[in-house]
């Protein structure tokens, strides 16, 4: 009979690791194939980028009139959230909003399936991330972005998790590749000292040190820049490799504050873009996911679309 496993690490609720090193993950599970969405019209499918490392992506495309002459599409390279742990390109979360962000902004997306921790930590989801972002620019094997895409009108996107590795992507000057603009969505950064919007208590606070180290564990800790962008030390914002940025946040996120003076450091940096930070009221955490179609969510899109289109 083989021996009962013991829980070594509970890291409830995102997963738990056992004695025998087999990952649990209590979210972020469930998976759905790529397809034709009949609700937008948006086309998708999933393409494997290294396969020496599984590194993979859903594509999305929104339906072109074939009787006008074709355009070619901005293209946005999407970093899902979950904690840089748990979730998928192929979550059924994710795929319902991308599928309804590349129709609504009129947007081809590559959606990066990166490899996630404690098995791959970090900063393997910083390299698989700034890998697809090469690929999705600069290869031209792939149909779909070879004939749709305008590679000089590149974007990231990312909520949470994602939006850390757009940041961290943007500052590593994006493999070369010219970054349009940025948008960090609900982002996670951390530290070890509290924003003046933060009231965690020792446990709480306690928790999400705890966290960081779980995920990156070479990591010195919180004031890492990776997390803490504006720790003593850090490199400047002014080498922000992207011209735009959009920092969105929610109301009752108690992440809110990081983003804020995020923005707020970046415009004080030197930095030569344009940032921009946006607040949804009596919201939190990536809510857009979890309520697409409540009204704020709507809002949010809306204005997302904007930023893709540059809109004045």
């Amino acid at each position: 009979m083989d021996p009962i496993r013991q829980v070594k690490l509970d890291m409830f609720p995102f997963l738990r690791v056992y004695d025998d090193g087999h990952v649990e993950r209590l979210l972020g599970t469930t998976v759905v194939p790529p397809s034709l969405d009949h609700a937008t019209g948006v086309s998708s499918k999933d393409v494997v980028i290294n396969p020496s490392t599984g590194l993979s992506a859903r594509l999305y495309l929104p339906s072109t009139n074939p009787s006008s002459e074709q355009k070619l599409l901005p293209l946005l390279v999407y970093y899902h959230g979950g904690a840089f742990c748990i979730e998928s390109a192929a979550s059924p979360t994710y795929h319902h909003y991308l599928n309804s962000l590349a129709s609504e902004a009129d947007i081809a997306i590559v959606s990066v399936e990166y490899r996630r921790a404690p098995e791959h930590p970090l900063p393997i989801a910083y390299d698989d991330s700034l890998e697809a972002l090469i690929w999705a620019v600069k290869g031209h094997a792939e149909p779909w972005l070879r004939d749709h895409v305008d590679r000089t009108r590149v974007f990231l996107a990312g909520d949470s998790a994602g939006a850390n590795i757009c940041h961290n992507i943007a500052m590593s000057g994006g493999g070369g590749v010219q970054i349009e603009g940025v948008v960090l969505v609900h982002p996670y950064f951390w530290g070890s000292t509290d924003t003046t919007e933060e009231a965690l208590s020792e446990e709480e606070r306690a928790k999400h040190d705890k966290m960081w180290r779980f995920v990156c564990p070479t990591s010195e800790g919180v004031d890492d820049p990776r997390v803490n962008p504006l720790a003593e030390g850090a490199p400047s914002l002014a080498g922000l490799g992207c011209e735009r940025v959009l920092v969105c946040e929610a109301e009752k996120d108690f992440l809110r504050g990081r983003g804020r003076t995020y923005c707020e450091g970046l415009k004080r940096s030197g930095w030569k873009g344009t940032a921009e930070f946006v607040e949804t009221e009596g919201e939190g955490h990536v809510f857009h996911l979890f309520n697409p179609e409540c009204e704020n969510a709507k809002v949010l899109m809306k204005r997302m679309m904007s930023f893709f289109n540059n809109d004045k």
